[in-house]
């Protein structure tokens, strides 16, 4: 049997180019002739040969999809008959700020895509195999294209989410993953896959770690509602309902402006736009509550060393080994950044110029504009592309944490996509950033609420560690299995 190379994992390659099996095993594989069907099964095998004295997820828990024909998403501010709505790769990112909802009274049907909270979703396509945990902000979301795994014993969910989050584990599914053109796993393999029986030692130390992760992830999401919270009442800002008909997140068709605005010439001025959406009413009463706080305002230029665009060049991508990790506009927000490239230490013209530094501000440019991160305990001496903006505080002007929080809040995002053009693809540019207006309350609460951002990071980081060593342990029990069987 032949398969593409460029299907599975790199560790994989090498060993999809021909397989022999036993006829028998055809029924076992539903009858598929293509080589992905049995790899996985095979590298399972090699990776954990005591797999026979292991149980299938079936017998922990609950394993299924809920599938929907031509289902109908009408999204809608919320209200009582709708609820959040996530794709599998939503999952993947920090749950920050407000979800899109999706009316049920549109399509009833909706109600079987909830997710609850201490469930397992498990993506079945595209980047099949990918395992997320439902915490609080996830619980009563709809996700739909997925499997759903719910543990029978609660206190099990912590170890199987460990397991079915490791590399073998998603290789076992993305190995035997079908599809021309989008990958698709089966329901069948991830009710069969064999959950490794392991020291009772093992086991407890593997459900701590992630038990403690999760309560990181958990505090670092509260921690940064608070810094929210906290740039309000510092400022004298009143909460703005992202929710409300009145926003239209910068999506208007027409609206009436004085010529006045078009020709002015302060800062966040009109540069000449003719497009309505810098002009809807909800950004311009934005602006205009900052300029009414009772505290002091300047530009993000004056408040900043520089705002760097990054510049295109030639890239060279190599093995993790040789290279330096290079960002994405979607890496920037995702909870353990996926697919990431690596660019040549050597091979990379002026590579400096696009590495990131502790306590810069960076903000997605084209694309999905004005999402917003902070580089601590995370991506330091990362490259980015020229799709991330980097946001670089004169520490003797703002807090940077405090920047960030202003950035990252409705006060900063609507700011931020009110300046988008492009006929095809959103833009905003590094001089249009810098016209972005912060309130400044004193340097004391700047600080405080900038000790927020610093340690809602520090917990991030605090909880991919705990799921590292998680996984650490989980291979080092399998390994001491496979010696002493061998």
């Amino acid at each position: 049997m032949r398969g593409s190379e460029d299907k599975f994992p790199t560790e994989l390659r090498g060993v999809v180019k021909m397989s022999l099996v036993a006829a028998s095993r055809l029924a076992t594989a539903q009858f598929r002739l293509d080589a992905a069907a049995f790899l996985s099964q095979d590298h399972l095998s090699a990776v954990m040969p005591g797999t026979f004295r292991a149980q299938q997820l079936s017998q922990l828990a609950d394993v299924f999809t809920v599938y929907i024909q031509s289902p109908v998403l009408a999204y809608v501010s919320p209200f009582p008959q709708s609820l959040p709505y996530k794709t599998t790769s939503e999952l993947a990112e920090y749950q920050m700020g407000h979800s899109v909802h999706v009316s049920l009274v549109a399509d009833p049907r909706l109600i079987d895509w909830q997710i609850k909270k201490g469930n397992i979703v498990v993506s079945r396509s595209g980047r099949v195999g990918e395992a997320y945990w439902v915490d609080k902000r996830l619980d009563g979301a709809l996700v739909g294209d997925s499997f759903r795994v719910v543990p029978k014993n609660p206190e099990d969910g912590p170890f199987i989410f460990a397991v079915l989050s490791s590399s073998f584990a998603r290789n076992f599914l993305s190995g035997s993953a079908y599809g021309s053109v989008v990958d698709h796993a089966s329901l069948d393999q991830l009710r069969r896959f064999p959950v490794p029986y392991l020291a009772t030692t093992a086991t407890s130390k593997i459900s701590e770690a992630i038990t403690k992760g999760l309560a990181a992830r958990e505090r670092a999401y509260d921690l940064l509602d608070e810094a929210q919270i906290a740039v309000l009442h510092s400022c004298g800002l009143a909460f703005l309902n992202n929710d409300s008909e009145s926003n239209c997140n910068g999506h208007v068709d027409q609206v009436i402006v004085n010529i006045r605005e078009l020709i002015q010439a302060t800062p966040g001025d009109s540069e000449f736009r003719l497009e309505a959406h810098f002009y809807n009413a909800f950004a311009r009463s934005v602006i205009a509550d900052i300029k009414n706080c009772p505290v002091n305002k300047r530009t993000v230029g004056e408040l900043t060393y520089e705002v760097i665009m990054g510049g295109r060049f030639k890239r060279n991508y190599v093995g993790e080994a040789y290279g330096t990790p290079f960002l994405s506009g979607k890496n920037i927000v995702q909870i353990r950044p996926t697919d990431l490239k690596y660019l040549s230490n050597s091979e990379t013209q002026a590579l400096d110029d696009s590495i990131l530094k502790r306590n810069w501000v960076l903000v997605t440019r084209s694309g999905t504009i004005g999402r917003t991160c902070f580089v601590w305990n995370n991506f330091e001496d990362y490259a980015a592309s020229e799709h991330i903006l980097r946001v670089i505080p004169d520490e003797s002007r703002v807090d940077p944490g405090y920047l960030y929080a202003l950035l990252s809040s409705p006060y900063g995002y609507e700011q931020i996509v009110r300046f988008r053009h492009g006929s095809v693809i959103d833009e905003i540019t590094d001089e249009q950033i810098k016209k972005v207006l912060v309130p400044l309350p004193e340097p004391r609460k700047q600080r405080e609420i900038g000790d927020m951002v610093r340690l809602a990071y520090e917990k991030r980081a605090e909880a991919l560690k705990l799921e590292d060593e998680a996984q650490q342990i989980m291979m080092r029990e399998i390994d001491r299995k496979t010696a002493k069987e061998t």
